[in-house]
């Protein structure tokens, strides 16, 4: 019975870490947008928790200015 609850047990969410960790003045990853406090707790969360972390990533990755336009000076590219 227990391997049938197993097999039942959806798998969890993948971590969303590209292995780029550099936190901005916000404690905010630039690599995965995640904030230090989601980043510690993601091992203990359940899968929906985990997916309120990804949902709330992708609203600051999407709310972020491109980071090619903040470092190039080249008029003809922007």
């Amino acid at each position: 019975m227990k391997a049938e609850t197993m097999l039942d047990t959806p798998p969890p969410v993948p971590s969303p870490c590209v292995r780029n960790c550099c936190l901005d003045d916000s404690d905010i990853c630039l690599g995965c947008f995640r904030s230090l406090d989601e980043i510690r707790n993601w091992s203990n969360a359940d899968n929906a928790s985990r997916e309120q972390i990804l949902h709330r990533a992708a609203a600051r990755r999407q709310s972020r200015p491109s980071p090619l336009f903040l470092t190039n000076k080249d008029p003809s590219l922007q």
